[in-house]
């Protein structure tokens, strides 16, 4: 046992008696692959602001805020009071309501794409019925999307290719029914469609780091080969602007995939687009129940979410505190002589640790995808994640995903606590 990894375990004893019924109760002992953590998962109590406190009660300046969803902090006094009163009014009522027809609303206000919508309960459902729609209304069954792209864990969606997609859980048939294309590449979509007339869509995952010219590509050679485009918007949207990525760049897609920020931190996701294409679901059509479908709570937590973001400069102070961190970041690794670069779009830092990247590009990442450079091991960075934990950052060391509640001090801060992170790591030479 290494020196961090002696400090994680006496600092969240707790952490560690509650793992113990986790693995007992659990695949792997959690309940999303990203909260599996080696020697043990840590385990929350409660969150405000850009800050979470553990159950051994660490403190922590929050850089996971929700898995993306939010962009307004923890336990947001308007999203608390606006949860609360429909609390007490009813959870679930069987029955349309009001608060759906706002949230709906509130969504069109700020993406002028969307011309109806659907509601369901998350952002995998979402990419999902996205995908029922597009070949509803195509009559056609093939959906392309591109390497390395994630689009939720529905079979259609998670298909990488089909000698790896069966250990997945994934029918051969259901592999064969999407192209994956090589990543960001306009001549491969652009030979496909010329070739083949069984494709009903193309997918783009909105917060990918792409050029304008290949998202503009998108759009002009589907718009030419008369194929549907979804824009996967489920982290990208009401973050990369007002309107999501397809307003970054201008862009207007067919039908948008959307979740986590539309729906105020509740679960929550939809689908939206043209009317003629949403038309599709109905009962002679797509038939679409589901139980949580805009569910009085995620209607009233989205519908205030979306209207602050629309009055307010919410999406602003996020990416400045991400411009901030970039910058500090940046910094730090070059006084450490350590290759790589803090990069990202929006509010949302990506660090590479060990391959450099142009930082001076917004829409530059590094060369490939494996570490190269000086080592920088899995194991390396492994135990950089224990020793920012230890430190008080709740996060990847490559992944920030930043909230509107993170002030210029919380970001001074992280910059020291990785300083802090990187120092430790290097003891034990792993950098």
């Amino acid at each position: 046992m290494s020196a961090i990894t002696d400090r994680f375990a006496k600092q969240h004893p707790k952490s560690r008696n509650v793992a113990a019924d986790g693995g007992s109760l659990f695949p792997e002992g959690v309940t999303h692959v990203s909260r599996k953590l080696t020697p043990f998962p840590v385990y929350m109590e409660r969150g405000q602001g850009p800050r979470k406190w553990d159950i051994d009660g660490n403190e922590y300046i929050d850089y996971r805020t929700g898995h993306g969803s939010m962009i307004l902090g923890q336990a947001h006094p308007e999203i608390v009071k606006a949860v609360q009163t429909q609390m007490a009014k009813g959870t679930h009522l069987s029955a349309s309501t009001e608060l759906e027809i706002q949230w709906a609303q509130a969504v069109k206000r700020l993406v002028p794409s969307v011309e109806k919508l659907r509601f369901v309960s998350s952002g995998t459902e979402a990419v999902m019925m996205a995908f029922k729609v597009a070949r509803s209304y195509s009559g056609k069954d093939k959906i392309v999307k591109f390497k390395g792209a994630f689009h939720g864990w529905s079979d259609s969606a998670y298909v990488t290719d089909p000698d790896t997609d069966q250990r997945y859980g994934i029918p051969r048939g259901t592999s064969e029914s999407m192209i994956v294309l090589p990543e960001r590449d306009i001549a491969a979509l652009e030979k496909v469609l010329s070739s083949r007339h069984d494709v009903a869509a193309v997918i783009f995952q909105g917060n990918e780091i792409a050029r304008p010219e290949f998202v503009r590509g998108l759009r002009d050679v589907t718009r030419r080969h008369k194929t549907i485009l979804i824009f996967d918007e489920v982290v990208s949207g009401f973050r990369w602007s007002r309107s999501g990525a397809q307003g970054h760049f201008g862009v207007d897609p067919d039908l948008s995939a959307f979740a986590k920020i539309l729906a105020g931190g509740l679960p929550g996701g939809a689908v939206g687009g043209k009317a003629d294409m949403l038309n599709r679901i109905s009962e002679d059509g797509v038939r679409h129940p589901g139980t949580f479908n805009a569910n009085p709570l995620s209607a009233a937590a989205g519908a205030t979410a979306l209207r602050m973001i629309a009055e307010q400069p919410i999406g602003e102070r996020a990416e400045a505190s991400a411009r901030r961190l970039r910058g500090g970041l940046n910094r730090l690794l070059q006084e450490m002589e350590i290759p790589g670069g803090a990069y990202g779009m929006s509010s949302i830092v990506m660090v590479s640790l060990g391959k450099d990247v142009d930082t001076r590009d917004q829409y530059a990442v590094p060369a490939g995808t494996e570490q190269g450079g000086r080592p920088i091991t899995s194991e390396a960075l492994d135990e950089l994640h224990l020793a920012l934990i230890n430190e008080g950052l709740w996060t990847h060391p490559a992944s920030f995903i930043l909230s509107s509640t993170h002030s210029d001090k919380d970001i001074d801060a992280t910059v020291e606590k990785y300083r802090a992170g990187l120092k430790e790591v290097r003891k034990v030479g792993l950098i």
